[in-house]
């Protein structure tokens, strides 16, 4: 049994389709006993704060230097990162919006990396992720459908699949999608999507 973290990142509320996927997700793995709890963040209720000038200064110093006048602008940060490192399984789920992931998530992902939290560089100069051995399950949601797009236009994956392995340390990500949704008379089985699962 495992610690889980479910985000969902969209402003349509219970009526998104990312958010609904990533509900199936969850309810699966809760059904096969994988998850023995589960904290859950919605990033459109309580959102991210953007950087300031003072807020990015203190995220490029080492831990060990930071005053405590500093850490106060670390406390949506720390909170999240410890989030993060609890949990064993992370569901994220997100809108594509303009070809990329909401706001709300971009902005979550700023503040989790962090130097000297989420990674360091080794003596050779190579960065590395801190926080490895956990699962991400990707739960995407487009109004149009991206097997028609082309391939160049697929960031969504790529950026999430690139930015927790080389600042986080995670690999092990597997994404669900469900497209179309703006299409009229629009139907879905989420269950069928994720069966796989």
């Amino acid at each position: 049994m495992k610690n889980a973290l479910h985000i969902t990142s969209s402003a349509r509320g219970d009526q998104s389709h990312s958010t609904r996927l990533s509900a199936a997700v969850v309810r699966k793995l809760i059904g096969k006993n994988e998850i023995s709890t589960l904290v859950e963040r919605d990033l459109t209720k309580n959102p991210p704060p953007f950087f300031d000038q003072a807020m990015i200064g203190v995220f490029y110093k080492h831990p060990a230097t930071i005053d405590e006048e500093e850490r106060q602008l670390l406390a949506y940060a720390d909170t999240i990162f410890q989030e993060v490192s609890n949990a064993d399984i992370i569901v994220i789920a997100t809108p594509i919006h303009n070809f990329g992931i909401s706001a709300p998530l971009k902005a979550w992902i700023d503040q989790l990396i962090r130097f000297g939290v989420t990674y360091d560089y080794n003596s050779e100069g190579v960065r590395t992720g801190r926080l490895n051995h956990k699962k991400i399950y990707l739960a995407i949601a487009s109004g149009g459908s991206l097997t028609e797009w082309p391939n160049s236009y697929e960031f969504i994956e790529s950026y999430t699949k690139a930015v927790f392995n080389s600042y986080v340390g995670m690999t092990d990500i597997c994404t669900f999608r469900v497209e179309g949704t703006a299409a009229n008379n629009f139907t879905v089985d989420y269950e069928q999507i994720i069966q796989g699962l």
